[in-house]
């Protein structure tokens, strides 16, 4: 049995389909809502940490002053080499954290929107298994620059850095494989009347019901999961 202990920074940012496969995978799962100021647990308590989105910027820290505690557990757990996923916001502060820069995008990318993966992902073993394309659903307003000796692993025309690994046990993904369609569905009836036009901004009525690209943003993160779990299973072996 893996256990998993994953970072919520936002109320409407779950896990979604991450608690499909654990619950499958028969593995334990714990939480930190670090907007809610709980406290994060030791290192001894975890092999994987999933780090998931939320609406504010890696760089906020005077406006959400929990994200330097979230920053220093973050960093000690990629230092005591635990797996680590980080997904948007988690995937930027996972890049903050390892030397890049976070920062506000010149726009935003919200909806579905074609992704490439690059030449060098058939060399890293958490992508095994992996297509060389996808839609996948994006909501973000940031990027950030590639950490120092972190590898590129995929790319969209909105958005240079979608996903990279540093090391063998750490993954950064902007996009969100691990939203369901009810997840999108709040985010549509919340926040897509607020949402402005733009090159990379779908209409919200777009968002919702997109059953065939959900599939395989699903299979992509389950994937992934496996592969975690197994980089894990060779470690403990």
């Amino acid at each position: 049995m893996m256990r998993i202990h994953y970072i919520q920074n936002d109320e409407l940012a779950t896990l979604g389909y991450i608690q499909e496969w654990v619950k499958e995978r028969n593995h334990s799962l714990t939480c930190t809502r670090m907007y809610n100021n709980e406290v994060v647990p030791s290192m001894q308590d975890f092999d994987m940490l999933i780090i998931l989105g939320g609406r504010m910027g890696a760089y906020e820290e005077a406006d959400f002053p929990w994200l330097v505690d979230e920053k220093h557990f973050i960093r000690e757990a990629i230092e005591q080499k635990k797996k680590v996923l980080g997904i948007c916001l988690g995937a930027q502060l996972l890049a903050e954290i390892l030397g890049g820069r976070v920062y506000p995008h010149t726009h935003q990318e919200i909806g579905w929107w074609p992704i490439r993966l690059e030449a060098d992902v058939q060399s890293q073993a958490l992508f095994d298994g992996i297509g060389e394309s996808i839609t996948a659903f994006q909501f973000h307003g940031d990027t950030y620059d590639l950490p120092p000796e972190a590898l590129r692993l995929a790319s969209s025309r909105g958005c240079k850095n979608q996903a990279f690994s540093y090391e063998d046990h750490v993954i950064g993904l902007q996009f969100h494989p691990e939203f369901t369609n009810e997840i999108i569905s709040v985010f549509e009836q919340k926040l897509g009347s607020h949402i402005p036009a733009g090159e990379f901004i779908q209409e919200p009525k777009d968002w919702i019901n997109q059953d065939h690209l959900l599939e395989g943003t699903k299979t992509l993160l389950f994937t992934l999961l496996t592969n975690f779990e197994a980089e894990l299973l060779k470690v403990k072996v």
